[in-house]
Formats: C-alpha cells, structure tokens, sequence
C-alpha cells in the first residue's frame, strides 16, 4: 500500500502514459487513475476504494451535469442564432475593430467575479468562435484572452467563493479583498493574456474545426451577414446574463432577507442549474426566432450540443473525481506537512503550499480554502509587516497554478476549444502558471511598496 506522495506520483504517471502515449480517452484515463489510486492508497479502505471512486463521480455528475448541458445549449443556440456574433460586434466597436482579444479578455475578468470561472468559459467559448469566423485569424489568442482574464478573477475577487471564503477565514473585509484582488491582477493578466498570448499565437495556427455541432464553414456564413439580420445586443446576451444577474442577485440577497420563506424563494431562483435552464430557454427562443423554425425542429437541431454537453461531462466529473480520491488519499495533508517544515516566510508559504496543492488535486477554490487553514492559525503569532489581504492573493496566485489533467478546467478548455491535450499544456497551462507566477512577484514588489499597515 502506497503513502500519499506515492499516490500523487502512480496518479500522475498513469495519466501521463495513457492520455499522452496510449491515447485512450480522457474519461477512461482519469477514471483508470482514480481507481489505481483509491486501491492503492493505504488511507483508503480497499473494499470501499471503488465505491468511493463511483461515490466521487456522481457527486460531480450531480453538481455539474445538468450545468453543462444547459451551457452547451446556450452555447449552439447563440450561435445558431447568430447572437454570439452580434455579442462580438458590439465588443468590437468598444474596443476597435481587431481588439477582439481585449474585449474577451475584460469580459472574461468581470463576468468571473460573481461566477465560477468553469461556467463563464462555457459561455464565452463560442463568442471567441464566432470572433475568429469574422476575423479568420488568432484562434488561441482570444481563446487564451478569454482564460486569462476568467482565472484571475476567479482566484483573486470576491465574491467568488475561493476568495471570498479565504478572506473571511483570514479577517479582511471582502470590500479590501475586492479592490487589492483587482489591483494585483492587472499585471500578470497582461502579461499572461496579452504578452504570452500573442506570443504563442503566432506559434500555433490553429482552426477551431467542428465543436457542438457547429461548423467553421457555418460561423464564416453567420459572419458575413449585416447587422440588421442578427438579433439585437440585449436579447441576445440574455441567455447568458440572465444566469449571472440571477446566481450573483441571490448571493447578494439571500443574507440581508430574514423572512425564511422569501430566503427559499430566492434560493429556487438562485439555483445554478434553474438559472442556466432558463438561459437555454430564452437561447432556443432566439433559435425559433431568428432561424423560423418550429420547436421541434430547434429540439434536433440541439442533439449534436447535448451529446458534446455530455462528453464534456463525463470527462470534467472524471477529472473532479480523481482530484477528490486524491484528497482521499492525503495528499493535501502531507503538503501541508511538508511546507510547515521548511520554515519560511508566511507569504511565500501560503503562495506554496496553495499551488502544491492546486497541482494535486485540481481544484483552484479547494486549494485556496485548504491553504487558508493552514495560514489562519498562524496569523495570531506573526506581525505581519503588510496587510493579511496580500496573503489572500497570495493563496489566490497559488491556486491559479500549473494546470493539468486533474484540472476539470483543463478538460473543459480543451473540450470547448479543440485543442489537443498537448495544445492545451502549451495554451491554458501555461497562461495560468505565468499568471501564477508572474503574479505573485508582482504581489511580493507591492507588499513591500504598499504595504497596507
């Protein structure tokens, strides 16, 4: 029976050699690996080590199946109907005609700081398709925009819940967490999603090719229609602003109502998978609008973005579970073991032990809330020479980390964008490991200039 660094090493080689050398599929590989672990894992129970495997998968399935699959609907449906280009037209003259990748960019930071970055890229995915269709150039580009704008947010800004949770675990108000997480992320988002971006573009020439049952062939005729032959910018960012106004709405309201049964109407309405089902519906009604077709004919016209919705699925929720036998297994516990050990500085520690455990488990906000309590206790014994929110970004940096195939974002990234596995490591690893890093260099220079005390 194997230790927990043990487990981590069988876990990772194993994806290694089949994903990259057998090429079996994702979902095979990440459940083979989760397997392999939870049987040889000596904190994990051998006659309960596949239940808990199964266990873990539905867990996923149930938090983010029926997500997904709305999210694919909205996703062929804006494009469908033509709204993801009229969404990138209105962008486009924001920013200027070929800042496609800018206006991507900022919509990805903003719209995942009251979202889980997972479910912003779901929806921002087919806007940088239908950009490249117009523009015929810099797939990875805006693909990698939209990433490193997402990521950032999603690790530095409350009222994502990683931050958000971290900061109240340290003491700093959300509203300094807010305004310190966005200030800290302005360099390495450009340094990641614009620098780097443009760097690895011109590097890999890559066509998006068929994803969802959409076709590069049918954006390019979408494209190429006027104004007038689209729907207009409101409606068509319904289906997706609807899901965000509603899931940030209730968040907001839900602790201000004490009337316990207005607070469980707002839950209902706050319900992720609620909102995204009435996203796919007002999406479908663009569909029957713009294309004039009948519901039945809409309903077949989703079966290639249903089926794509559910492989998407299975491969996030294999991936999630792998990361959580993992956990299982103590791996996060013998990190923070180790790290305690090393004796150094808090800032650098929880910069450390954050992306250790981002690398080995997956999770972005499980990495942050678990190197929280590692940080908290601590908090009482040192004088700090800088604010504590400057360990909130700390951990936050951390968690954005190196990504890999434990990463249900990695997967989705892949799966949304096209891009091979190799393509992926090269793209969406590296962007977020820049971010990581060059973040948190950015953040050590601010605390000593800025300290905050």
């Amino acid at each position: 029976m194997l230790g927990p660094f043990s487990c981590l090493a069988v876990g990772i080689a194993l994806i290694l050699v089949l994903v990259l050398f057998l090429r079996l599929h994702a979902f095979l590989a990440l459940i083979a690996a989760a397997i392999a672990v939870a049987v040889l894992s000596e904190q994990i129970p051998l006659d309960t080590s596949l239940e808990l495997v199964a266990t873990e998968f539905g867990k996923m399935m149930g938090g983010l199946g029926i997500l997904i699959a709305m999210a694919a609907i909205i996703g062929k449906c804006l494009m469908d109907s033509g709204a993801a280009d009229r969404i990138v037209r209105g962008f486009t003259r924001v920013f200027g005609e070929g800042k496609e990748n800018y206006s991507l960019l900022s919509a990805g930071f903003v719209l995942s700081i009251p979202v889980f970055f997972d479910t912003v890229f779901y929806l921002l995915a087919p806007l940088a398709r239908a950009a490249y269709a117009r523009t015929q150039r810099d797939y990875v580009l805006l693909i990698t925009s939209v990433a490193a704008g997402g990521v950032a947010a999603h690790a530095l800004v409350p009222p994502t819940p990683g931050p958000l949770l971290v900061a109240e675990q340290l003491g700093v108000s959300v509203g300094m967490a807010m305004l310190v997480g966005i200030l800290v992320a302005i360099v390495p988002v450009v340094i990641g999603g614009v620098f780097y971006s443009r760097w690895i573009n011109r590097r890999m020439p890559i066509r998006p090719g068929t994803l969802l049952g959409v076709s590069e062939e049918d954006l390019e005729i979408t494209a190429a229609k006027p104004d007038d032959e689209l729907p207009g910018l409101f409606i068509s960012c319904v289906p997706f602003v609807l899901p965000i106004v509603l899931l940030a709405g209730a968040s907001i309201l839900k602790p201000l109502i004490t009337n316990e049964t207005l607070r469980a109407w707002i839950q209902v309405l706050g319900d992720k998978n609620l909102v995204f089902f009435l996203g796919a519906a007002v999406a479908i009604g663009l569909v029957i609008r713009q294309k004039k077709l009948g519901l039945q004919q809409s309903m077949k016209a989703l079966e290639p973005a249903i089926s794509s919705g559910a492989v998407i699925a299975f491969i996030t929720c294999a991936g999630g579970a792998f990361g959580k036998v993992l956990a299982s297994a103590g791996v996060g516990g013998a990190i923070k073991d180790a790290s305690e050990d090393w004796g150094i500085s808090l800032l650098v520690m929880a910069f450390l032990a954050s992306a250790l455990i981002r690398i080995a488990q997956g999770s972005t906000t499980v990495a942050m809330i678990t190197t929280a309590g590692i940080v908290a206790p601590a908090l009482a014994a040192v004088d700090l020479p800088y604010h504590p929110v400057y360990l909130v970004s700390a951990i936050g940096f951390g968690g954005v980390g190196f990504s890999w195939m434990n990463d249900s974002g990695f997967w989705i990234f892949s799966q949304l964008t096209g891009l091979s596995e190799i393509e992926t490591l090269k793209t969406w690893s590296a962007v977020l490991t820049i971010t990581s890093v060059t973040g948190f260099a950015w953040l050590l220079f601010l605390a000593k200039i800025l300290p905050l005390v």
